[in-house]
């Protein structure tokens, strides 16, 4: 995921915003715009400085000249998205936005290096581009001196374009053989605040840059290209085998994803198909080894004849208990009865009955001639006219009647019920309407207080009250 670009070093940006820096080169004035100071600063009147033939040779000179070459063995870089003032970062650090430390060999020496063999530095930290903090390792920068057994640069570089800025993005990769291409930096006003002066830097005859006795040279760099081994970093981005992050050899960046969906996500399927054949067949082997060729026969007959009578329409006991309990939840359903409220409706034909004021209330009875009250319930209510009766059958008023009329309610009744009166027939009485039972029927009240009537006047259930005629 790396190689394909997915993941890089956190650098500045190119503009003029925050945590971006934007260089306007030229040869007779540089001006750098940063803001990776929490500010934007710029920087005016810098002067590059370039490659020229002199008296004795290739000497350097402001403002004129061609780019100088550094070359060497990458062993350490860092990235910046920001500068700490507190840190000591000032002047022209805020326009670096990668600090490389460089050993001194030529390119191709420092392309023969085997992998681990090479100069390994331990950076704890990295805070302005000419101090780097290093710890254990085969070279420990801060201690260069001129007894050192090896000559180092280490570099503060300046982007002189967009290209190059996301190009140096390929010097995050360690432990390469490299070339920087550019111009060293000074001020037009002399003061050299970027610390170059003649005396401090030569170059040979190939505008290769030098070490001095002190084994250790630091110095800004306007960078123009960047040469590694098989790609370059152009200031326009248009070289033949320009570097692209995430650029791998021979595949490139297209081609290395295309060949991971593929060889990797297919390779992985084919791998699981085969592994599964070759553990399918390797449990064959040892099942025919336990039952033999006759038993390994039985089995395929017995998976065919499975598969044919499924076919067929023909089911397992599993199946089949799994149906019936399907089709026995349903007829459960079908048989459920089904819940039905009871009309209220009130088809009481006698305006007298009150049926829930017989069932809402007990009274007491006491029958003439009884020793004692009973209590008891019935679901008869006497009327105006049953009450009428009872005071006729009073003692008071049949001592009133005419002997004729004692004689005859004192008969006896006929099968239980009390005997039926007449009157003379030169006074008729006129009949009441019966008197119906209706058997009670209790029905859901909700609970409140009614008003508690007069108990009513009960007779015995067995008295037949169907005529009182007299």
């Amino acid at each position: 995921m790396a190689l394909a670009g997915c993941l890089g070093p956190s650098s500045a940006d190119w503009g003029s915003g925050a945590s971006s820096v934007e260089v306007d080169f030229s040869m007779e004035n540089t001006t750098v715009k940063s803001g990776l100071s929490g500010s934007s600063t710029s920087l005016d009147g810098l002067e590059p400085v370039g490659c020229t033939t002199g008296d004795d040779g290739m000497d350097l000179k402001n403002g004129t000249g061609e780019p100088v070459h550094i070359s060497g063995y990458l062993a350490a870089s860092h990235f910046y998205d920001k500068h700490d003032t507190q840190m000591g970062a000032r002047g022209l650090d805020f326009g670096v936005t990668t600090a490389v430390a460089i050993q001194s060999m030529p390119f191709d020496q420092a392309a023969s290096v085997v992998d681990g063999d090479g100069a390994r530095i331990d950076v704890k930290a990295w805070s302005t581009p000419f101090t780097p903090d290093t710890g254990a390792g085969t070279v420990d920068l801060d201690e260069l001196d001129m007894d050192a057994d090896t000559q180092w640069f280490i570099l503060g570089l300046v982007p002189t374009s967009e290209e190059i800025l996301y190009g140096m993005q390929a010097l995050n990769e360690w432990h390469q053989p490299v070339v920087i291409h550019g111009y060293l930096v000074s001020s037009a006003d002399g003061k050299n605040p970027t610390g170059y002066l003649k005396s401090w830097h030569e170059v040979n005859n190939e505008c290769m840059m030098t070490v001095g006795n002190n084994n250790r040279e630091d110095a800004y760099v306007f960078v123009t290209g960047i040469s590694l081994e098989g790609a370059s970093v152009s200031v326009n981005g248009n070289a033949d085998d320009e570097w692209v992050q995430g650029n791998v050899p021979f595949l490139g960046r297209g081609g290395f994803i295309t060949f991971f969906l593929v060889g990797g996500l297919g390779g992985a399927v084919g791998l699981f198909v085969v592994s599964k054949g070759m553990v399918m067949k390797s449990a064959s082997n040892a099942m025919q080894t336990l039952i033999g060729n006759e038993g390994m026969k039985k089995a395929a007959s017995v998976k065919t004849d499975a598969k044919a009578a499924k076919k067929a329409g023909m089911e397992s006991p599993t199946e089949r208990k799994a149906r019936m309990d399907k089709e026995r939840t349903k007829e459960e359903k079908r048989e459920k009865p089904q819940e039905t409220s009871l009309p209220t409706k009130n088809d009481n034909p006698m305006g007298g009955f009150d049926l829930d004021s017989v069932l809402a209330s007990s009274s007491s009875s006491t029958r003439p001639g009884s020793a004692a009250p009973t209590e008891r319930k019935s679901s008869v209510v006497v009327t105006e006219a049953a009450q009428e009766m009872d005071r006729m059958n009073a003692p008071e008023a049949t001592s009133s009647l005419p002997p004729s009329m004692t004689q005859r309610r004192s008969s006896p009744p006929i099968s239980g019920s009390p005997a039926k009166q007449t009157a003379p027939p030169s006074e008729p009485v006129k009949s009441q309407p019966p008197v119906r039972r209706k058997k009670a029927v209790k029905t859901a009240k909700p609970a409140q207080e009614e008003p508690v009537a007069p108990a009513p006047q009960h007779y015995e259930e067995e008295d037949d009250f169907s005529d009182f005629s007299f």
